[in-house]
């Protein structure tokens, strides 16, 4: 019985823009995404983040993801450098 709808209440707003959500009362637009979804799938099946592994010459990467921030291959002879940053 507490949890009925008080039929006396006025209504609240609850609409945020498409694109945007309202964070502390605050409107924050959120950021576009320039990778379709296709092309953020097929990044998964082939970074090195998601594989541990250089995709040119399949390396293994350091597994201390926590700091890496690049992800160049470290192979002399390979040379794969990571330009979806």
């Amino acid at each position: 019985m507490d949890f009925r709808e008080d039929p006396n209440a006025q209504a609240v707003e609850v609409w945020e823009p498409e694109g945007a959500t309202y964070y502390n009362g605050e409107l924050i637009l959120q950021p576009r995404q320039h990778w379709t979804r296709e092309q953020q799938l097929e990044l998964i099946d082939w970074h090195p983040m998601f594989t541990g592994r250089c995709p040119r010459c399949s390396a293994e990467f350091d597994r201390d993801w926590s700091a890496r921030v690049h992800w160049d291959c470290q192979n002399p002879e390979c040379g794969w450098m990571d330009d979806t940053v």
